[in-house]
């Protein structure tokens, strides 16, 4: 029996219109499950005595994406901490729901209650989430793209990128003795314009850091869930930092808590690289005498060994403690504290 041609052409349309027609039943669903998705959110959070604002939101993407563009974002904290965005859209892969994007705008107004304000510019703000079919979610990664920090009266902060990802790992015992997070962060090319006059210059290179979060955190309001760990043997473990400052070079491991006001208590083993450099500078800016600065190479090339790459290196115990930077026993520097006010532990987590 032969096929005639107009009924192979309806054929072939029905192959195609009907998966057609499938998918985009498919694509406004799961649209409006996003939008469903997001009110439930804003209504919970509302419900915890939460300030959150945005549009009615806007669908934007088919068919590749599901794109839910919501303009102007407000979120506050009942602890105080408030973020405002220029613009915030949602984007779910049309056939991969459970790697969601957010993008976060070019603006953000950051407050932390009265104690501390800063407004961060951009060229871009991405935050890419992975959550399971039950919509929790298992981690995250934040990047921005020339990213500025303006605080009043302070010079502002700039890098070429910013990087920071975190990883729940959900451990059965979450005691202090297991990691609960593991988390990375990275910066290149930051300009730190209150550093310029140093002899080391104002710009990083780069800055990386990765660890784990040892215990879990209580999810109450950040500050109170910061002191509850805390109080509890909560610690960070820096499995790796890298800082290169030139002339200086270091990279190192530790681990960091945090003092009965939330100030942070840092030891590490740093092995440092390019002191002679930066001995020869500190004699140039008349910090110290040559003489002194070449008896202080002198000592240090006794005291450093050459690493994998044959590179002279010295390994010294770097410490922060109630407020002064030790290099070993030696005090070099008093570190201005964090402006945090740690709650009351009496009061009722918010």
């Amino acid at each position: 029996m032969s096929i005639r041609p107009r009924s192979l052409l309806v054929i072939l349309a029905g192959l195609i219109l009907v998966p057609a027609a499938g998918y985009a039943f498919y694509w406004f669903h799961a649209a409006g499950e996003l939008r469903k998705g997001v009110d439930a959110f804003a209504a919970a959070r509302r419900a915890e005595g939460w300030r959150v604002e945005f549009a009615q939101g806007r669908l934007f993407g088919f068919p590749g994406r599901i794109g839910l563009d919501l303009g102007e974002t407000r979120l506050t904290s009942p602890a105080g901490f408030s973020w405002r965005s220029n613009g915030l859209s949602i984007v779910v892969p049309g056939l991969d729901p459970l790697n969601p994007r957010l993008e976060l705008g070019t603006q953000h107004d950051l407050a932390m209650g009265e104690s501390w304000r800063g407004i961060v510019t951009a060229a871009s703000t991405t935050l890419l989430l992975r959550v399971d079919g039950d919509g929790d979610l298992h981690s995250f990664a934040f990047d921005a793209v020339s990213p500025v920090l303006e605080q009043p009266g302070a010079a502002p902060v700039l890098a070429s990128t910013l990087s920071v990802t975190y990883d729940w790992l959900n451990p059965a015992a979450p005691g202090h003795e297991t990691a609960s997070v593991r988390f990375s962060l990275g910066l290149r090319d930051v300009d730190v314009a209150a550093l310029a006059g140093l002899p080391l210059g104002r710009r990083f290179e780069t800055v990386q850091l990765e660890g784990r979060i040892m215990g879990s955190i209580p999810e109450i309001a950040p500050l109170a869930a910061l002191a509850a760990w805390s109080r509890d043997g909560g610690i960070v473990e820096l499995d790796r930092f890298t800082v290169d400052w030139p002339p200086l070079a270091l990279e190192g491991d530790g681990t960091l808590a945090f003092d009965h006001a939330l100030q942070p208590q840092i030891a590490t083993v740093a092995r440092i690289r390019g002191w002679k450099e930066f001995m020869a500078r500190l004699a140039q800016a008349g910090l110290i005498e040559p003489g002194m600065a070449s008896a202080a190479d002198f000592l240090l090339a006794i005291l450093s060994r050459p690493d994998e790459q044959g590179r002279p290196t010295l390994t010294l115990a770097l410490t922060l403690q109630d407020g002064y930077l030790y290099a070993g026993q030696a005090r070099l520097m008093q570190v201005p504290p964090l402006p945090i006010t740690p709650p009351n532990p009496g009061a009722p987590p918010s």
